[in-house]
């Protein structure tokens, strides 16, 4: 067990550094972080204007909630690219040190120059949806890239001295504007001519479609959370991984969405709030074994931890036991800590898989919403029940660990004592 935790020091400390360090990553995570309070509105909505009770959409129809609530999941999830067109590019900005205000113009520029038009007058607002998620992050990769190629390479109008900040900041976007500009206009005129018409039906049949089979695959779904749990356990936060994988799980959570509001049947699995059971009770499946700690240790300093740590835990804040006990780099505690997570995520699969639990409706819930709570809100009751059954399971996963480290624990405090 020592030799592997070495080889996950040595292989996969400088992998994790890596992709922790990737600018755009971190850019991408925190924008769909300040989306969170639209992606909620919108799921929410969503769910309240299509919830399968008689009596509840009898109500909402005539007291004409049904027409807000609809309006607001239109505005909101219909439109999820067009928000992430508008905070993406400031945010990567940000991390390239660029005009960050400029990112976000160019970028919507260039954005509606590569989406079609109906008699120039109306956008399709498929392309505003998740349909067009992934035409977002290229255009802002390729226009804050272009960016910050023109400042590294000194490419800009240089204005003189005395000038104003902000006519010096906009002339000094203008190259990079023109020629981001220039660049997508011979795209979506060469797209034209081809079959897919347009960027955006390129990038969603060549990229989005076919990532999303593979993504959302149990297999790429499962070693996603595996490593999450292993960045984690290595200390770095595994959001850094869940964030190549967002894009993804927000499409299929909005199509989900839009399957409950056209009445059909929901197609995809993985939604994005699929990690309240994957990792249920925060990343590791801790839960149980915090409360191990707080109630059930013999050891003073595991008991401290625990007591400290046990409110925390149920919002799914992991870091007090990960770093207190310790979990992290700790050779004892590495077999329940990467088991939990991929016996959750299959028992999770297999009951969505199988009907025997509802598919998640697309309905966005914050990851700090303690466990049941999520799992109703998320889709149902039967979520709910999961979550206490994948609790129970992993609670027993931790136990006979939880015993053994809390014996030499306590061994370690006799002799101090002593």
């Amino acid at each position: 067990m020592d030799k592997m935790i070495n080889v996950l020091e040595k292989k996969l400390m400088p992998l994790a550094n890596k992709i922790s360090s990737s600018k755009f990553l971190n850019a991408l995570g925190k924008s769909f972080q300040l989306l969170l309070p639209v992606i909620i509105i919108g799921s929410f909505a969503c769910l309240g204007a299509f919830i399968d009770i008689p009596a509840w959409t009898s109500f909402i129809e005539k007291i004409g909630l049904a027409t807000i609530l609809n309006t607001l999941f239109f505005v909101t999830m219909k439109l999820i690219a067009f928000y992430l067109l508008l905070v993406l590019p400031y945010q990567y900005g940000k991390e390239l040190e660029i005009n960050q205000i400029s990112a976000v113009i160019i970028s919507v520029m260039v954005f509606l120059i590569l989406t079609p038009t109906e008699l120039f007058a109306s956008i399709p607002a498929e392309w505003l949806g998740h349909a067009g998620l992934f035409g977002v992050l290229f255009v802002s990769l390729f226009v804050c890239r272009l960016m910050w190629l023109c400042k590294k390479k000194n490419i800009y109008i240089h204005m003189p001295a005395g000038m104003p900040k902000i006519v010096e900041d906009s002339f000094a976007s203008l190259v990079p504007a023109f020629l981001a500009a220039l660049i997508a206009v011979i795209v979506a005129t060469i797209l034209q001519q081809t079959s897919f018409g347009n960027y955006h039906q390129l990038v969603y049949s060549i990229i989005q479609m076919p990532l999303m089979g593979l993504g959302l695959s149990l297999p790429a779904y499962l070693l996603m959370q595996i490593f999450t749990t292993l960045f984690m356990f290595c200390g770095i936060h595994g959001s850094t991984v869940t964030s190549l994988f967002t894009p993804l799980t927000m499409a299929a959570s909005s199509e989900n969405l839009a399957a409950l509001q056209a009445g059909k049947e929901l197609p995809e699995i993985f939604a994005n709030t699929f990690g309240i059971v994957a990792q249920v009770g925060g990343i590791g499946c801790i839960l149980g074994f915090t409360f191990m700690l707080a109630f059930r240790a013999k050891s003073k300093r595991l008991k401290a931890v625990g007591k400290i740590a046990v409110v925390p835990a149920i919002f799914g804040i992991t870091e007090p036991v990960l770093f207190g006990v310790p979990i992290m780099l700790n050779p004892f505690l590495f077999i329940p800590y990467i088991i939990s997570p991929i016996v959750c995520t299959l028992v999770s699969y297999f009951s969505y898989a199988t009907g025997i639990v509802p598919k998640l409706t697309g309905t966005e819930v914050n990851w700090t919403v303690p466990p049941v709570i999520s799992g109703f809100l998320s889709q149902g009751w039967q979520t709910a029940v999961l979550q206490v059954v994948l609790i129970v399971i992993t609670a027993l996963i931790w136990y006979p660990f939880f015993k053994l480290i809390d014996k030499r624990t306590c061994c370690e405090e006799e002799n101090v004592e002593g």
